[in-house]
């Protein structure tokens, strides 16, 4: 897999993470918690990237699209509401 393929997924967890950045003063300690847990994974995650960067694989491109999805399912109950 080329270094390239990544893009998307990690559009996709910026993006995610960027949303809940702006909100992150409005949740509640439990919530930030939470938040501060899956922030770490997505550092781990881009960290590894970086360091890996040739030799990416699928497994990895799979890994950035989970996360992007946990991210966004934490934005879909934590956040969305409190924005409304």
């Amino acid at each position: 897999m080329k270094t390239s393929d990544l893009s998307h997924p990690l559009e996709l967890l910026t993006a995610a993470r960027d949303q809940v950045r702006v909100s992150l003063h409005l949740l509640s300690m439990d919530t930030r918690q939470k938040w501060t847990e899956l922030e770490g994974k997505i550092l781990s995650l881009e960290n590894k990237l970086g360091q890996e960067a040739e030799s990416i694989s699928e497994a990895t491109a799979n890994a950035a699209i989970d996360l992007s999805g946990s991210v966004k399912e934490f934005v879909d109950t934590h956040v969305r509401h409190i924005n409304q």
